[in-house]
């Protein structure tokens, strides 16, 4: 946040000279390190974004634990940077892998419950949900439906697990990068370029409100990001009639690597 400039009297240099010495909250999570997280991200995830839950158990339980008690104390205060919702996305994808490790899951309606709503970790000096994080955190503060790509349940229909952490330098490019993928990835979304149809991610049901928000419709939102075989962009008519797929709750897993 920028500052009136005050250019009179001792005591306002003073004041500025504090100023300057002083943490500025508005520039939270810029001095936070992520390198712990993107070096698991880069030995624990794979191409598809599945996760090897239990050689990370064996091998770097400490290391997420060192990362998760640094998360706990961040300084993050409330305000709207890149730097923030980057540590806010890294916080709830760090904190749903620890939930996993500790035998949540998502797999039924009474474990997706358990995982989101009754699994809480410290994040910036609270104790929170990951419903928390997603719904009074980052949906409302940050208003980025491209966030929802970013996010990952554990699941398999959940967007792919990024191999690297998400920071203020390079957020715009990732989500970006990821909306892509998710929209165009057939195992997500079954979309035939050559049909008048979109058969969607509940993602986009779900959450249709924020994508409305964005982008005027859903229509438009995924049509932003879908690309043909050649990699252009596809315009579709905006009466393109949608239907919403099931989604597979099942672990996120690489095979043979649950916890």
């Amino acid at each position: 946040m920028r500052r009136p400039l005050v250019a009179f009297g001792a005591g306002a240099a003073v004041l500025m000279a504090v100023l300057m010495a002083a943490p500025l909250v508005t520039h939270a999570g810029a001095g936070f390190d992520q390198a712990a997280w993107d070096g698991l991200l880069k030995r624990y995830v794979d191409t598809d974004g599945r996760v090897a839950y239990s050689d990370l158990a064996a091998r770097d339980q400490k290391t997420l634990d060192a990362y998760l008690t640094r998360v706990a104390s961040a300084e993050v205060g409330d305000v709207v940077t890149k730097d923030a919702q980057a540590f806010w996305i890294n916080a709830y994808n760090a904190g749903i892998v620890s939930a996993v490790l500790q035998g949540y899951t998502a797999e039924n309606i009474l474990r997706r419950r358990s995982i989101f709503r009754s699994f809480t970790f410290v994040v910036a000096g609270t104790s929170r949900t990951l419903d928390a994080i997603e719904h009074e955190i980052l949906r409302p503060r940050f208003k980025d439906p491209r966030t929802h790509f970013a996010l990952v349940c554990a699941s398999s229909s959940c967007p792919k697990l990024r191999r690297e952490a998400y920071t203020g330098a390079n957020l715009d490019t990732a989500l970006d990068e990821e909306a892509r993928r998710f929209v165009n990835d057939p195992t997500r979304n079954a979309i035939d370029t050559r049909s008048p149809k979109l058969a969607l991610s509940a993602i986009f049901e779900w959450f249709a409100a924020d994508f409305v928000a964005d982008a005027g419709s859903v229509r438009a939102f995924v049509a932003r990001h879908l690309r043909d075989e050649a990699g252009r962009t596809v315009v579709r008519d905006p009466e393109t009639p949608i239907t919403y797929l099931d989604y597979d709750w099942t672990l996120n897993a690489q095979p043979g690597k649950r916890p």
